[in-house]
């Protein structure tokens, strides 16, 4: 679908942080389905989940993460571009972890135009400073995921039925066996700025999801709620833990939604 450029002018751009183990293509269908909506969407790889051992490449950290992440809002910020952070699962620590200094109300006060306007976290893992994705989830990290050095890779079967549990075993093997190599050492990365202090939180609660199960996400939306004295805008979505595979029409309309209905 042709937008037209003036179409997205006062609009918010959307920068989508991925999951572990997902290549910025596992999001394609949501960036077209936003675009179609009549915003610009972002995503890239994360340098944890972009290098692998076969390569002799060395793993990625938390903070690469959060270095990329962090040159992609600056220079729309800087660029005078209001920012909505997406971010998905592992996604949700880099993306927090990237905002510092970079709220439009913190550009504002310094005299900058632009900046991060709101966190949607799509079932994502956000813990409060001094917490890691390992600290937060303990015995919920996934028993199917191998380590292999610096690195993780998933046990394909066992990967699809819980990953991708909305779908058909045969359609969501083909999904487990597109899963990169992650970075080991990026689960150990510990958050050092609660960003939703000063950013509006929406969180999208992903009803079916058996990886990040529904008491994990709710635990997840307490202590953003307690760290930043703020209620979290909560949003149900019929989904299990990938709607960008899954639902991604009905991922991108609630994305809209929470930005068009926050307070």
């Amino acid at each position: 679908m042709v937008q037209d450029p003036a179409s997205n002018v006062d609009k918010p751009v959307f920068v989508i942080v991925p999951g572990s183990f997902s290549p910025a293509p596992f999001y394609a269908d949501v960036v077209d389905a936003l675009r179609s909506h009549g915003y610009e969407a972002i995503v890239e790889t994360l340098p944890s989940s972009a290098r692998s051992p076969r390569r002799g490449e060395k793993a990625a950290t938390m903070q690469d993460d959060t270095d990329l992440f962090r040159d992609i809002v600056e220079k729309l910020a800087d660029q005078g571009k209001d920012v909505v952070i997406v971010t998905h699962s592992y996604g949700g620590i880099p993306g927090t972890e990237c905002s510092k200094g970079l709220s439009k109300e913190e550009r504002k006060a310094a005299g900058k135009a632009g900046g991060i306007s709101r966190f949607v976290y799509v079932t994502s893992v956000v813990p409060t400073p001094g917490n890691s994705l390992k600290d937060l989830m303990g015995e919920l990290v996934p028993s199917f995921i191998n380590i292999e050095g610096e690195f993780m890779s998933h046990v394909t079967e066992e990967s699809a039925k819980l990953t991708f549990s909305d779908l058909p075993f045969e359609e969501a093997k083909v999904w487990a066996e597109r899963m990169s190599y992650h970075s080991a050492s990026s689960f150990e990365g510990k958050l050092t700025y609660p960003g939703y202090n000063k950013i509006p939180v929406s969180y999208i609660f992903c009803e079916k999801d058996v990886i990040l199960p529904p008491e994990f996400q709710r635990s997840v939306i307490a202590g953003i709620e307690r760290e930043s004295g703020k209620k979290v805008d909560v949003l149900r979505l019929s989904a299990a833990h990938c709607p960008n595979i899954t639902a991604p029409q009905e991922l991108a309309a609630i994305v809209v939604k929470a930005i068009a209905t926050a307070g």
